[in-house]
């Protein structure tokens, strides 16, 4: 259990992502409630402090809560949209630089509307109280976002204790898919044929297969003992893989792996036999089924802050049958699936689709290495 506990300890070193927010009916109501709960409430104490009309306390304090509340949808976004996976010290950083913006904005934007359309002396009274009213929008500030980095932790370390669990409950299942995967004994076999058929027309050729096949054995049996690879690795992998491939489908099969990404994401790490499921996929049961056979390619590319694996086949295509529903270890594309959200998060999860006219394509995208971390 050893392999399973080691695991267990790389998914409890690794921060989950999240999924990105979305705006909704319910959070725009739910927000909109609270402005107007603060709203009043606010009114009725400074009514009940000053003695001063409810209804025109209410009126001002509402100008001032719309007046925060518009200020608050741009850094909203900025904070949902391009926070939401920085480092907390970047997130810290940031919020430092906006606060007091906002704080200074929203109290001359209230005093200057005071200024336009508010009873005479109104204005001025706010200026007499413009020390109140930069703690108060700070606070307000403060309150807000903190509440939403609090919630997005707490949502974190649950995803976390989730992913811990699902891997407790499943790792003795995935090392004995991992060892499967890893020594498939139809490509072994169906390797050594080649390497049979070839060794009296090509004894050159045949030693080049042997020592591919044994490079390849090497790779997978060490990746047993480790968590994570780089990609360079695995791509390494899948180029010898397909090479060994290409001498049995001889002229039935073309394929090409294409990488458009630096070396610096190239380090990424990545579970170790994480691409080989999806090309045996494409080979076994798009490319052998079909008559004429057809082309695998494997495309790498870094985009933004992400990495997008993609293997696309113009073999058969999967039929009417989801792939990543299939149990068995047929595919093995179900078991990558639930290795990489294990690792990364949802955000990583496999998508398929059938191609037109014919094939299959499956990929994945995650954090590259320099934003895995954060």
């Amino acid at each position: 259990m050893q392999r399973g506990s080691d695991t267990l300890t790389a998914a409890l070193d690794t921060t989950p992502s999240l999924p990105k927010l979305r705006i909704t009916g319910a959070g725009v109501g739910i927000t909109t409630g609270l402005w107007v709960l603060y709203t009043v409430l606010l009114s009725a104490v400074i009514t009940q402090a000053e003695g001063a009309p409810f209804v025109g306390v209410l009126i001002g304090q509402s100008l001032e809560s719309l007046i925060m509340a518009l200020a608050s949808l741009p850094i909203w976004w900025l904070v949902v949209r391009e926070m939401d996976t920085m480092h907390w010290g970047w997130i810290l950083a940031a919020h430092l630089v906006l606060a007091p913006l906002y704080t200074w904005g929203t109290v001359e934007a209230f005093i200057g509307t005071a200024r336009l359309g508010a009873p005479e002396g109104t204005a001025e009274t706010l200026v007499s109280r413009y020390p109140w009213l930069l703690v108060t929008h700070a606070t307000l500030y403060i309150i807000q976002f903190a509440i939403y980095h609090l919630v997005r932790n707490v949502q974190r370390l649950r995803l976390k204790e989730q992913q811990a669990t699902e891997l407790l409950a499943t790792a003795r299942e995935q090392e004995l898919a991992a060892l499967k995967a890893q020594v498939n004994p139809h490509f072994l076999f169906n390797t050594l044929n080649s390497i049979s058929a070839t060794l009296k027309r090509d004894p050159e050729q045949a030693r080049e297969m042997i020592a591919k096949l044994s490079g390849m054995m090497r790779y997978a049996l060490d990746g047993s003992d480790r968590d994570h690879v780089p990609l360079r690795d695995e791509i390494d992998f899948t180029r010898r893989y397909l090479g060994l491939e290409r001498h049995r489908f001889s002229d039935r099969l073309e394929a090409s792996v294409a990488v458009d990404a630096d070396e610096d994401a190239l380090d990424t790490p990545v579970p170790p036999m994480v691409l080989q499921p999806l090309v045996e996929n494409a080979l076994r049961h798009g490319i052998a089924p079909s008559e004429e056979g057809g082309t695998v390619t494997v495309e790498v590319t870094a985009e933004n802050d992400r990495l997008d694996v993609r293997v696309e086949d113009t073999g058969v295509g999967p039929g009417d049958e989801d792939p990543l529903s299939v149990s068995d270890d047929s595919t093995g594309l179900a078991n990558t699936d639930t290795r990489l959200q294990h690792t990364y998060g949802p955000d990583a999860t496999l998508h398929t689709a059938e191609n037109d006219p014919t094939g299959f394509t499956v990929w994945f995208s995650i954090p590259r290495e320099d934003t895995a971390g954060s």
